[in-house]
């Protein structure tokens, strides 16, 4: 079964506010009923968003991972805790930056952009095909190279 790390603020609620983003709602509860969903936010600690989330009746996910800083740096951190998941899971992001470093850190992304999060991507921030295939090219060389468990 596919896992998914969906990215609260920017995908699910609305930067800076306590609004929930209708769209993010709708992929929360269609990831939530068809693989491992798992929630990542660096703004509120497990208690504050399992609140934000009760208050709305949102449901279903697995897990909360929290960044302990914004951007790529303290997402990846975040990420790098459930490693293991690396191979086949897919990283819900909003932030293009965060959204570039996961993808070379090897994981699956999938880029959301809504109104809500202020000025969308110029051309010259948008990443040419080939190189996007060549990341793909490098993920699929990835999940064929043997990999060796980590201990901290």
């Amino acid at each position: 079964m596919l896992a998914a790390v969906m990215v609260v603020e920017g995908v699910l609620r609305v930067p800076g506010t306590e609004g929930h983003i209708d769209t993010g709602w709708g992929l929360y509860q269609s990831l939530a009923k068809n693989c491992r969903l798992h929630l990542l936010s660096h703004a509120w600690t497990e208690q504050d968003i399992a609140l934000w989330l009760h208050k709305r009746q949102i449901t279903g996910h697995q897990s909360y991972l929290h960044a302990p800083e914004p951007g790529p740096a303290g997402r990846l951190e975040a990420l790098h805790r459930v490693r293991a998941w690396r191979i086949g899971a897919l990283v819900i992001e909003s932030d293009p930056a965060c959204a570039a470093a996961e993808q070379a850190a090897g994981w699956n992304t999938a880029l959301v952009t809504s109104t809500f999060q202020g000025p969308r991507p110029t051309a010259e921030a948008i990443r040419p095909w080939d190189d996007l295939a060549g990341d793909v090219e490098h993920q699929h060389d990835l999940r064929l190279t043997p990999h060796t468990t980590e201990h901290r």
